[in-house]
C-alpha cells in the first residue's frame, strides 16, 4: 500500500469516528458514502503537517539524484520529527552496513517509543500490526533491520527478528514468512521449517522451492523430489534459470511487480535464496537428475 492510499485511509477513519453505529450495516453504509465522496471530489483532507511530510517524503522516493533526495526526506523530517519512513530513507543511503544497522536499530527504538505512547503494544494489538496504519513505519523499519542482519550474515538474528515480526503481525503482509522459511533452512532447523511451512499452508513457489531443499538436506530425497516438483508447477522459470540459463534472471531490486509464475517471481525467489543455495552445492545436480 502506497503512503496515498495510507494517507487515504487515515482521513476515511477521521471521516468514520463522528459516527456512532449501532450495526455492521450502518458502518458499511457510511463507509460507501465516504468513498462516493471522495471520488467525487468531496473530501477535503486535513491540512495536517504529517500529510505535508509524507508528500514531500514521496516526492524523495521518485527523485533520481540522490543529493535531492536526502534534502527533500530531511525536509520532511523537519515539518514532522516523527516520520519514521523519512528516518529510514536517510538512513539507507549509510555504505557501511554496520554503522547502517545501529541507526536503523536507533529508529525503531524511536518507534517503538512512539506506539508505546498511544498503548499500540496492549495486548489486543498484538498479531495485528499492520492492520493498524500507526504500525506500519515501524514494521517497516524491522523490515529495513532484518534485510541488514541478512546482508551481515547475522541469521540467528535474523532469525529472531522474523518471529517477532510474525508475533506482532500474523498475517505477515510483508512477507516474512519467505525469508524465514530460507533462514531456518539454511541453519537446519528442520522441525520449525515444517512448522512454518504446515502453518500458512501455502502453494506458492516461495514455500515450496525452500522446502525441497530442506527436505536434501534432511535427506530426505523423496520428499525433495516431490516438493521440487510442485514448485515446479508453481512456477516453471525457477528450474529452467538454474538448469539452464542463470542469465535470465532479473535484479530483484528492479522488480516492482510480479505475477505468480512469472519470470519475475522466480527472479525474485533465486536471488533471495542465493545464500541457501550455496550451502547445498549438489541440489543443483540432484535436481537436475531428478528432473529430466
Amino acid at each position: 500500500m502506497s503512503k496515498e492510499t495510507e494517507k487515504i485511509f487515515s482521513q476515511m477513519n477521521k471521516y468514520m469516528e463522528q459516527f456512532n453505529f449501532d450495526n455492521e450495516e450502518q458502518m458499511e453504509k457510511e463507509m460507501k458514502n465516504f468513498i462516493q465522496k471522495l471520488n467525487n471530489n468531496e473530501i477535503e483532507f486535513d491540512d495536517d503537517p504529517k500529510f505535508q511530510s509524507d508528500d514531500l517524503l514521496e516526492e524523495a522516493y521518485n527523485t533520481s539524484s540522490k543529493t535531492k533526495a536526502i534534502k527533500l526526506a530531511k525536509q520532511a523530517l523537519e515539518i514532522n520529527p516523527e516520520n519514521i519512513d523519512a528516518e529510514c530513507f536517510i538512513a539507507e543511503f549509510e555504505e557501511n552496513q554496520i554503522k547502517k544497522l545501529s541507526k536503523m536499530e536507533n529508529i525503531i527504538e524511536k518507534a517503538t517509543k512512539l506506539l508505546e505512547k498511544d498503548n499500540m503494544f496492549d495486548k489486543d494489538n498484538i498479531g495485528h500490526f499492520w492492520g493498524m496504519i500507526e504500525t506500519r513505519p515501524y514494521m517497516r523499519a524491522r523490515n529495513r533491520k532484518l534485510t541488514i542482519l541478512m546482508d551481515l550474515g547475522r541469521y540467528t538474528d535474523a532469525i529472531k527478528e522474523c518471529e517477532e515480526m510474525l508475533n506482532l503481525c500474523e498475517s505477515d503482509n510483508l512477507g516474512i514468512r519467505y525469508t524465514l522459511i530460507g533462514l531456518y533452512c539454511t541453519l537446519e532447523k528442520f522441525e520449525e521449517c515444517e512448522k512454518l511451512y504446515k502453518k500458512f499452508n501455502e502453494y506458492s513457489a516461495f514455500m515450496l522451492f525452500p522446502m525441497a531443499i530442506m527436505y536434501f538436506k534432511k535427506g530426505d530425497y523423496k520428499k525433495s523430489k516431490k516438493f521440487l516438483k510442485d514448485a515446479q508447477e508453481a512456477n516453471p522459470y525457477i528450474i529452467k534459470i538454474l538448469k539452464n540459463d542463470i542469465a535470465m534472471i532479473e535484479n530483484s531490486e528492479d522488480i516492482e511487480y510480479y505475477a505468480p509464475g512469472s519470470k519475475e517471481e522466480a527472479s525474485i525467489i533465486i536471488t533471495d535464496l542465493l545464500y541457501l543455495l550455496g550451502s547445498v552445492p549438489s541440489f543443483i545436480t540432484f535436481m537436475d537428475i531428478e528432473l529430466k
